[in-house]
């Protein structure tokens, strides 16, 4: 571009160093038009061969508290000369300098942006251990702090606070691999939006309501929710024909709403009242579970199921629903109602497209 006037780096961060002398800043390598790496530190940002007295914590883009933490623990090793420290070459940091001053297209947005490998070399060179015992294997699971709490005896409370916290994360990944944890957030997320309807109704009592098929379109519309009690919620809009087994068409439309509670991980749906925007009774709770919990033969070419029971007397509502995804979106997904009651035995079946 050669009738460009100015370059405004957007990044979010400001550099302000003028609480340092300038000598120590000409013994950083200080280089004031290069804001991203206006020092030239040893790996991992944080101590320079020409000033051993001063460290940085923190001093590089996007930091995150567990690689802040390990330098921190660097910090005090090489000043307590307790073990190995980390190298003092500067000659890497150089290069990035000069790679971002030149604008090359390989620097990366972050370019300390390996938090995995920053952490487990930071904590191989504290002395840190990483905790393992709740996972597979030790390549197994997430990098977060309570993995890298110190095991010295002064520490013990430290040490118990951080196995509660490896347990409960260890827990929620068996649940999201095992028990569908999560996959209602997924589901709630993925029905926003504009669906195509087909519905097919079959009644076992044709003398009290006959069966038909009903051809639409469903729209789940978020909003605010009503309570506090839930964490998103949506107004559900159908409209199309019903058209009857004697032959007989007639428009149709009803709405419900649908609403998610985090803390449960759990979908619910609800009456809408006759003004169409009021939440009222409740109809239905979806219970979540993978498709090998079938006893069937092809229950893996399923897509993740839910399951409901609902009493409004006198009659009772059994849901089966499935939910099949391509990537995070859904692309397709079913709700079957099997009604029974004193005046009542049909079944409902929806399956929705885009």
């Amino acid at each position: 571009m050669a009738d460009a006037v100015g370059i405004i780096e957007a990044t979010g961060f400001q550099t302000h160093l003028e609480y340092l002398a300038d000598d120590v800043k000409k013994a950083l390598d200080y280089d004031s038009s290069c804001s991203r790496v206006p020092f030239l530190l040893s790996p991992g940002s944080i101590f320079s061969p020409n000033v051993p007295s001063l460290a940085f914590v923190g001093f590089y883009e996007g930091p995150y508290w567990e690689v802040m933490e390990m330098q921190a623990r660097l910090v005090a090793q090489r000043w307590g000369e307790c073990a190995e420290v980390a190298s003092l070459d500067i000659s890497q940091t150089q290069e990035v300098r000069e790679a971002i001053k030149r604008r090359q297209p390989n620097v990366p947005q972050f370019w300390m942006a390996d938090y995995v490998g920053l952490v487990d070399e930071f904590s191989r060179l504290s002395g840190v251990k990483r905790n393992d015992t709740l996972f597979e294997d030790s390549q197994k699971g997430p990098v977060f702090p309570a993995r890298y709490a110190s095991t010295s005896p002064e520490t013990s409370g430290e040490k118990d606070e951080a196995v509660s916290i490896i347990s409960e994360i260890a827990s929620l990944l068996e649940a999201s691999e095992h028990k569908a944890r999560f996959v209602a957030a997924a589901t709630f997320r993925a029905l926003q939006g504009h669906w195509t309807l087909q519905r097919k109704i079959d009644s076992k009592l044709s003398a009290s309501m006959s069966g038909g098929t009903f051809s639409g379109t469903a729209d789940f519309h978020p909003r605010i929710p009503t309570t506090s009690t839930y964490d998103a919620e949506y107004l559900y809009i159908e409209e199309g024909t019903f058209t009857m087994d004697n032959g007989f068409t007639f428009p149709a439309t009803r709405r419900y709403v649908y609403r998610y509670d985090e803390a449960a991980d759990v979908i619910t749906t609800w009456f809408a009242e006759d003004d169409g925007f009021t939440t009222g009774a409740l109809f239905n709770t979806w219970d979540f579970y993978a498709p090998q919990e079938l006893e069937e033969p092809n229950a893996m070419e399923k897509g993740w199921l839910a399951k409901g029971h609902h009493w409004c007397s006198p009659d009772t509502y059994k849901s089966a629903c499935e939910f099949r995804f391509r990537g995070a979106g859904l692309d397709r997904f079913g709700i079957t109602y099997e009604v029974q009651g004193p005046k009542k035995d049909y079944s409902h079946e929806s399956w929705y497209s885009r």
